[in-house]
């Protein structure tokens, strides 16, 4: 969308509106994701911290601590957008979600567009990762794999429902319905017994370890210009 459409549809004569109160069309996407995911975070990690112990939490928990936070925010916002905007950001990124120290495909897209990463964003991270840990009837691949695909699939549902809530209110479900019909697939798609040979996994999981260990051995050589170096003379 150009700027000056942004600028009409708020209102504004200013057709520098965007680079003169955001710096940027990034800028203006930072404000927006701000905005909103600061309160999406702080609900997110109230409800992460009343889970209970790891051998005592429900799948169903860690699904409501991803999407009630969403559809809290779609509430106080109506007519929402945000289900959309959110499913944009990560077309064109790897399923996968990065762990640990990685980027995460939402910081990388941030990285290359010039968006700052959110603080919301390790929160997300940690809900992420107490999934994945939670689901120890997969193989720790198929897992991450698993989570990374119900995550898009509850924003995507989300988005289809701010769409499809645009063009006629009447037929839609209501959000709060919606939202729970919504988490009982989630929760199928988390719960389902793989289906995946246990070889074909071992093989997958070798197979990455294998490229994390040329990744590290790559960086631990040592440049021939450097093995070159004179060593410091002492004084």
């Amino acid at each position: 969308m150009p700027n000056r459409e942004i600028v009409l549809a708020a209102g504004l004569h200013n057709q520098s509106a965007v680079t003169y109160h955001f710096g940027s069309r990034a800028g203006l996407i930072d404000a927006i994701r701000e905005q909103h995911e600061s309160r999406i975070a702080q609900h997110r990690q109230h409800l992460i911290a009343r889970l209970t112990g790891p051998t005592d939490r429900t799948t169903r928990q860690l699904v409501d601590a991803h999407i009630q936070p969403l559809a809290a925010e779609m509430f106080r916002c109506a007519p929402s957008y945000w289900a959309r905007l959110s499913e944009m950001l990560w077309l064109d990124q790897p399923l996968r979600f990065a762990r640990h120290a990685e980027l995460s495909p939402q910081a990388r897209l941030q990285q290359s567009a010039g968006l700052a990463q959110q603080p919301g964003d390790l929160v997300l991270s940690q809900l992420l990762e107490l999934t994945v840990a939670h689901l120890g009837h997969l193989p720790e691949l198929e897992a991450v794999g698993r989570v990374a695909l119900t995550a898009r699939f509850l924003v995507s549902g989300l988005a289809c429902w701010e769409r499809d809530s645009q063009v006629d209110v009447d037929s839609v479900a209501p959000l709060a319905s919606f939202t729970l019909i919504l988490a009982d697939l989630a929760v199928a798609m988390l719960e389902a017994p793989s289906s995946v040979p246990l070889q074909v996994a071992a093989q997958s999981t070798a197979g990455r370890f294998a490229q994390a260990e040329t990744r590290s051995q790559t960086k631990m050589r040592v440049s021939p210009g450097a093995m070159e170096r004179p060593a410091p003379r002492s004084p």
